[in-house]
Order: C-alpha cells, then sequence, then structure tokens
C-alpha cells in the first residue's frame, strides 16, 4: 500500500513511514546522551525523612530515561533501539563519573549508585516493554 506522495506506507498501519536506518541510530544515541546528561545533572537531589535517605532526583533522572527510551522505541518501532539509548546513556554517565582533579560529576554514594545502576535495570525493562507494545500494535 502506498501512501498519497507514492511512499511506502509503515507495516503497522500508521500514516507515518517506518524512519530511515540513519534516523533511527542518531535518535536512539542522541536521545540516550541527552538523558545520560540531564540525568547526571538532575540525580544528586535527595530527601531526608526521619533520618532515611531518599535519592529523589535518582529516581527522577531514571523515570526520565525510561521516558525517553519508551519514546524512541516506539518511534522507531524497535526495541534494539532502546537497548542502543541505554548504552549510550550509561557510557555518558560513565565518562560523567570519572574523577578529573579529584572530582567527578558521580560519586559512589546513595543517588550516584541508584543512578548509575538503575540504568542498567532500567534499559532492558524498557527495552521488553517495547517490544510487547510493538508486537501488540502489529
Amino acid at each position: 500500500m502506498t501512501g498519497p506522495s507514492g511512499s511506502p506506507q509503515a507495516r503497522h498501519g500508521s500514516h507515518l513511514p517506518v524512519p530511515r536506518r540513519w534516523a533511527v541510530v542518531t535518535a536512539g544515541v542522541g536521545a540516550g546522551m541527552g538523558a545520560g546528561l540531564l540525568g547526571t545533572s538532575l540525580h544528586g537531589h535527595l530527601w531526608s525523612v526521619s533520618g532515611a535517605l531518599i535519592p529523589v532526583g535518582a529516581i527522577a533522572a531514571l523515570v526520565l530515561l525510561g521516558a525517553v527510551q519508551l519514546f524512541v522505541g516506539l518511534w522507531s518501532r524497535n526495541a534494539w533501539v532502546v537497548v542502543m539509548c541505554g548504552g549510550a546513556t550509561y557510557l555518558c554517565a560513565g565518562l560523567l563519573s570519572i574523577p578529573r582533579g579529584g572530582f567527578g560529576m558521580i560519586s559512589a554514594n546513595v543517588q550516584g549508585n541508584v543512578w548509575l545502576y538503575g540504568i542498567a535495570v532500567v534499559t532492558p525493562l524498557v527495552a521488553w516493554w517495547t517490544s510487547v507494545l510493538v508486537r501488540a500494535k502489529e
């Protein structure tokens, strides 16, 4: 089936064409780097409630990452883009955690651990959820 301009329609009944591979790779890596930068700047916020430390910034950063990954995965209709996005985020956060001059932007504290290890937890969960949603659309 072709659209009004003669371009092939998306396989899933959408009126939008399937994105090109270069656009998918660029979007996945760019979104991952952006989420890594924004999440790193956000992760340090902490609430202390009755002596308990709640890393609200790191949790918010992981929610941001999950939302970005889900958006890119559903836009590209491919769960592997979510994995690529998570890899770019982890690479960005890893580079920012390297101490330069005795100071790294991500420390080995509650917030830093939740942010760094949370990327490795959120990415496969969002990739799985994206694959479920893409298959349901078929």
